[in-house]
């Protein structure tokens, strides 16, 4: 089986400041190629399969509906599926079958070419009625044990929390709510529990307001059965971009201006463990590495990525590179996302630094070699 390192797919590229190594995926169907949201992987656990949302905006324009395409390694090969347009989707790390929402459907299918998409279920009708969803899941996930997936629906003024079968059972709404909720993932640990982020600025509301310095509660959790709480004690400034710890226990998010703080579920006593002014973060599953991006300005952002060994408390750069031009073929929400995939021994993110939007893997031996 071919690595990034081999793979006639990826071209090497080094941070010239640094020496820091990524592999761009050099092989291109699709004009705008990005890696998955940090939260979901990418990348199958053995290493062999990668899912790539392949995008084609006209010249000129950002918006275009993503396909799916997958570089298998094992035959060193690039597969293109028109026919997988998913609204959220992630990728079943065990054995690279990829799981979807298309309107109000979820759909699942494998990775070989000749295998076909099938309907997996369908958001009840009795609570849809005739509206479209406007979004099903932000970032569909497995349930702790594998039965479901999650669900934060909107419909019209409505969000449903909760799960949907992966037998075809009717989908389970834990609560619902008249404010905008998103972001929701399930515990890796526990298949009762959901968090959540409400984010109030996405709401009508009609008093002036300053996101960076209003304090609120975005971070929520939810037990089935039972209703939503705060995770934090008290409300803070602008925060986002959280994430499961992989022991079920802590909770990951980004204080803007502040840090990448860590969160202990049973007594709420916090951690920062990356102080600094950072985007996005995703930390590996034994807690001892973090990666981030930073950006001045989200619109237009800038794609800097940075490892933190948390053991030896260095970092290092693998890119730093300006925004894309204006004329050049780009999408919305342009970051890039950096997550850790393949078991920790890869990290994934979306760069510009070709000056065009590609995807990237960097081998995590190679960060760690250079940050002890």
């Amino acid at each position: 089986m071919q690595t990034p390192a081999t793979s006639r797919l990826f071209t090497p590229w080094r941070n010239p400041a640094t020496g820091a190594q990524s592999f761009i995926l050099s092989e291109r169907p699709a004009p705008v190629q990005k890696h998955f949201y940090y939260t979901n992987r990418s990348m199958t656990n053995d290493g062999r399969l990668l899912w790539v949302v392949c995008m084609f905006p006209p010249k000129g324009g950002r918006n275009a509906f993503p396909v799916m395409g997958v570089v298998d390694f094992a035959r060193d090969e690039f597969r293109l599926r028109h026919d997988i347009q998913p609204s959220s989707q992630m990728v079943d790390e065990k054995n690279g079958d990829i799981y979807w929402f298309n309107g109000p459907d979820l759909w699942t299918c494998g990775p070989e070419s000749g295998d076909e998409p099938r309907r997996v279920n369908t958001f009840p009708r009795e609570l849809a009625g005739r509206r479209v969803p406007q979004r099903m899941a932000t970032h569909t996930n497995f349930t702790a044990d594998r039965k479901a997936v999650n669900i934060d629906t909107i419909f019209g003024d409505e969000m449903y929390l909760g799960d949907m079968p992966l037998d075809g059972g009717p989908a389970r709404v834990w609560q619902t709510f008249n404010r905008f909720y998103d972001h929701a993932l399930t515990s890796p640990t526990d298949p009762d529990v959901i968090m959540f982020a409400h984010e109030f600025w996405q709401e009508h509301i009609d008093e002036p307001f300053e996101p960076a310095t209003r304090p609120y509660h975005r971070l929520w959790l939810i037990r089935r059965g039972e209703t939503a709480r705060p995770i934090l004690s008290a409300p803070v400034s602008h925060s986002g971009h959280e994430w499961w710890d992989a022991d079920g226990k802590h909770i990951w998010y980004v204080h803007y201006g502040v840090g990448v703080k860590r969160v202990a579920l049973a007594t709420g006593a916090e951690e920062n463990l990356w102080p600094g002014h950072l985007a996005h973060a995703h930390s590996s599953r034994d807690s001892a590495f973090l990666v981030a991006d930073a950006m001045g300005d989200p619109h237009n952002p800038s794609c800097r990525v940075i490892f933190k060994n948390l053991r030896t408390g260095r970092e290092v750069e693998l890119v730093n590179s300006p925004p894309l031009a204006p004329d050049l073929t780009q999408c919305p929400h342009l970051h890039p996302h950096p997550q850790f995939c393949c078991n920790d021994r890869c990290i994934c993110y979306t760069t510009t630094i070709h000056d065009r939007v590609d995807l990237a893997l960097a081998p995590v031996d190679k960060l760690v070699e250079m940050t002890e």
